[in-house]
């Protein structure tokens, strides 16, 4: 099982506002990608909620956090953040009922 780093990813949060959120990609090709509101996605960055697991990452020279955010059996998403001046999302996908379980499986619990 891979360590997780959710109190890490927390206590920096708990440094920003939702003002302090920007995005690498467009929004509007996040948006119906993940099938959310640009206030859903922060509620669930600033709140974390719904957070269930958090991966570390070493790439391109900056530390990047891959956040699972698992809201029943058969919904999540995945969120790609890094943390500079603000919150950077870098990219969100969602997942089904047959990625929980299989991560269910392999890195939660």
């Amino acid at each position: 099982m891979k360590e997780d780093f959710s109190e890490e990813v927390k206590k920096l949060i708990s440094d920003y506002k939702k003002d302090d959120i920007s995005y690498a990609k467009p929004v509007d090709f996040l948006l119906p990608r993940i099938e959310a509101t640009k206030e859903e996605i922060e509620k669930d960055i600033i709140n974390c909620e719904n957070l269930k697991f958090t991966g570390k990452q070493q790439k391109d020279g900056e530390t990047r956090y891959v956040m699972y955010f698992v809201y029943n059996s058969k919904k999540g998403r995945v969120y790609v953040v890094t943390f500079k001046d603000k919150i950077v999302i870098i990219t969100a996908y969602p997942f089904g009922r047959r990625t929980l379980v299989r991560y269910r499986k392999r890195r939660f619990i």
